[in-house]
């Protein structure tokens, strides 16, 4: 009996912590400031995810410089936050199922709570940036993010 209060009081416990991120909500909130949604989603023991949180949103400039076109959410697969996404509702990792995501980290993005795009994998500074022009500029309209590298290149 006493196992059994102590599993409860444990889960009890955990759902004080958890969150609800309302990706509906939050779409509509960057509609209404004409922000696009940048969606961060990692694991804990993902050392290229550490990484990329380090160099790319720690530094109060960088979180000032995506502040200004993007709403940031930082998806941690390893918490016991529940995300709601049109008609999805579930935890953090059953949200990465539901996406079929395998590879992390991984960058959504989202205009009109419509996936425009997703990065796979970790991102140096330089090629983060690179990546919030390519979607800051709307070029993800008319070209791919390798055409619109290359011609960034061109013109340096």
């Amino acid at each position: 009996m006493l196992l059994v209060k102590i599993f409860f009081l444990c889960i009890f416990t955990v759902s004080l912590f958890a969150d609800t991120i309302d990706l509906n909500k939050i779409a509509q909130e960057a509609i209404r400031n004409k922000k696009v949604v940048m969606i961060f989603i990692h694991t804990e023991d993902c050392p290229y995810c550490e990484k990329m949180l380090k160099e790319n949103f720690e530094k109060k400039k960088d979180k000032d410089k995506i502040a200004k076109d993007y709403y940031m959410i930082d998806i941690n697969l390893d918490s016991s936050d529940t995300i709601i996404y049109k008609k999805f509702k579930g935890t953090t990792s059953q949200f990465a199922d539901y996406l079929r995501i395998k590879f992390y980290p991984t960058i959504l993005f989202m205009e009109h709570n419509i996936i425009i795009s997703d990065i796979k994998g970790y991102r140096n500074q330089e090629k983060f940036k690179i990546i919030l022009k390519y979607i800051s500029s709307r070029s993800y309209e008319s070209m791919d993010l390798e055409t619109f590298t290359n011609e960034l290149e061109m013109k340096e």
